[in-house]
């Protein structure tokens, strides 16, 4: 038999816990519903929008994508 041990077991158990401890207060169960809401209507909003016009929409993604990239890259200029 061999027996599984590591660091993976210990930390999906320490998220659990602390999933657990999170989700037991009522307050938290409601943010994050909210939050999960708010997520599947950007997801439906950016997925009927693709739809539209697949074209236009990656061409956005890409400017977006390439605006956040450059912020980063800022921001690790800065760093070093």
């Amino acid at each position: 038999m061999s027996k599984k041990s590591g660091v993976f077991p210990m930390l999906v158990g320490a998220v659990a816990g602390a999933a657990a401890v999170f989700f037991s207060d009522k307050k938290n169960r409601e943010k994050a519903a909210k939050v999960v809401a708010k997520g599947k209507a950007q997801v439906q909003k950016l997925a009927s929008e693709a739809k539209k016009n697949p074209e236009a929409f990656a061409k956005k993604m890409a400017k977006q994508a390439s605006a956040q990239v450059r912020k980063i890259q800022d921001k690790v200029k800065k760093s070093l």
